[in-house]
């Protein structure tokens, strides 16, 4: 390849690598006065779909979304700022000599609270309370009270030592991984929709070039007859046959053009390029490039690679931790809880919050809450229920197992199916072919007619048709079996998702 074309072709792929461009949006940035026609291997339509087609681009996206969901399981165990500030005038009537006719309070509150994996919740709380009273009886006026207080609550009985907390997470976890799972599938999915758009553009290329060599056969033959009808060795019937053999030739031709350009544009339209007056065309053949499938070898390490097996796993897994977490939730809720709180009070704020630490004036909590519905049938329900589900969820891994199974097996057929098939019609199209040159040989002794050679022709049309949609049908069934196999991506696609 010459050196110019060399750095040409490296600037296209860097420029649709950098701007995001397609490589053929690419290519028309940078000489826009080139021939807009491309060829296209089967490997680059997939890179070039992998990058930018929007069903994949979508696709990709709804992974991403779902991985927040992460962060909002998690959300639980956040550290908690709270704060609050009040201020109080009162001057109501007091029914005691001793409360004075006004008094103010201004109270200051700020803490951080927070839940570790082990369900255990920390709370640390500052408050300093400031009171101002006209009574004579205030001993310390004004006061401000300042309180640092520490408290644990551990719950032993429903939410064990945070058992339903962490269920939480591991259930999320599974789903993201069945998120990412789906979204390659959908992704597999869609490459396996675009080669087999690629396929499609070979077969209607091919059908055409057919057809062109039909319509040149026709017209060879339509041209010998016009030179033996002009010196009276063929009549006017055999003339206008071979004439009419031109014309249907043509419009056959003209079909075929047609189906490659709506080909073409599909196959554009997948990959998001816009341009649809680019012709591009594919630069692989129609043909056979693998032996019969072994049956064993198909089905080797299938069913553990198999994403929908995997995902079937996941949702297991997420029921038998639900479960766990709703037989735990038959249990009363009892939360051991404990407090601790120091206080200093003096006149002045910095005083106060100076005799928290010089003063020996603690106050201790230790207390057990406990609540239990007598009857417990919400739970008792939402158990049974879990159970249930689980054990269908069995059933349910089992029948992804037998599906996967099947499905390999049918696409394995229908491969092996294919490449008879193929063999079958080139074999008759090899005889179709030699008995349309034996009778034009009869021809040219005055032998044979226009209807004989015409239908001789018509018969490797047909057969020639017949292979090449059998070479279609043998490539669309390896995708296929690919497809099953969950080996299509990974041929295209190394990184993650």
């Amino acid at each position: 390849m010459p050196r110019k074309i060399i750095l040409k072709t490296c600037l296209i792929l860097i420029l649709a690598r950098t701007l995001g461009y397609s490589a053929i949006a690419a290519a028309q940035e940078i000489a826009p006065g080139l021939d807009k026609s491309i060829g296209l291997s089967l490997a680059e339509v997939s890179q070039l779909a992998l990058e930018n087609n929007l069903d994949i681009q979508i696709a990709k996206y709804d992974a991403y979304i779902k991985r927040n969901d992460y962060l909002d399981a998690v959300s639980i165990f956040d550290t908690i700022l709270s704060g609050s500030f009040s201020f109080t005038d009162d001057q109501t009537r007091s029914s005691s000599i001793f409360s004075g006719t006004k008094s103010t309070t201004h109270d200051y509150k700020f803490g951080l609270s927070k839940k570790i994996p082990s369900g255990t919740s920390l709370g640390i709380e500052f408050q300093n309370t400031r009171s101002w009273s006209d009574s004579s009886y205030a001993s310390v006026n004004p006061a401000h009270d300042a309180r640092i207080k520490l408290s644990i609550s551990q719950p032993i009985g429903k939410n064990f030592f945070g058992l339903i907390d962490r269920g939480n997470i591991k259930i999320t976890k599974l789903d993201i991984a069945n998120s990412d799972y789906t979204s390659l599938n959908r992704i597999e999915s869609d490459l396996a929709d675009i080669q087999k758009a690629f396929w499609k553009l070979t077969l209607v290329e091919s059908q055409k070039a057919i057809k062109e060599g039909m319509l040149k056969k026709a017209q060879e033959l339509y041209a010998i007859y016009k030179d033996k009808h002009q010196i009276g060795l063929v009549e006017d019937p055999g003339l206008f046959a071979a004439q009419a053999n031109v014309n249907i030739r043509k419009n056959e031709l003209l079909i075929s053009q047609e189906q490659v350009k709506i080909a073409k544009n599909e196959l554009l339209l997948k990959l998001n390029e816009e341009d649809l007056n680019l012709n591009i065309y594919p630069r692989e053949g129609l043909s056979v490039d693998t032996g019969r499938i072994d049956l064993v070898s198909a089905l080797k390490d299938a069913v553990e690679k198999s994403r929908d097996y995997l995902k079937a796993k996941n949702d297991l897994e997420a029921k038998n931790i639900k479960l766990e977490m709703k037989k735990n939730s038959l249990w009363p809720e009892i939360d051991i809880e404990a407090s601790f709180i120091r206080n200093g009070i003096s006149q002045n704020y910095s005083q106060a919050w100076e005799s928290i630490a010089d003063e020996d004036n603690p106050q201790v909590y230790l207390g057990v809450k406990f609540s239990l519905p007598l009857e417990n049938r919400q739970a008792k329900g939402e158990f049974e229920s879990a159970r249930l589900e689980k054990a269908k969820y069995i059933l349910l891994l089992k029948k992804v197992e037998r599906e996967i199974l099947t499905q390999l097996n049918n696409r394995v057929m229908q491969v092996n199916t294919a490449i008879e098939r193929v063999a079958t019609n080139q074999e008759i199209v090899e005889l179709q072919d030699k008995k349309l040159k034996a009778e034009e040989r009869r021809f040219q002794f005055g032998r044979s007619s226009s209807d004989l050679l015409i239908r001789y022709q018509e018969d490797l049309l047909e057969a020639q048709l017949a292979l090449v949609n059998s070479l279609y049908e043998y490539k669309i069934a390896l995708i296929d079996l690919k497809l099953a196999q969950n080996a299509l991506l990974d041929e295209y696609w190394k990184e993650e998702l």
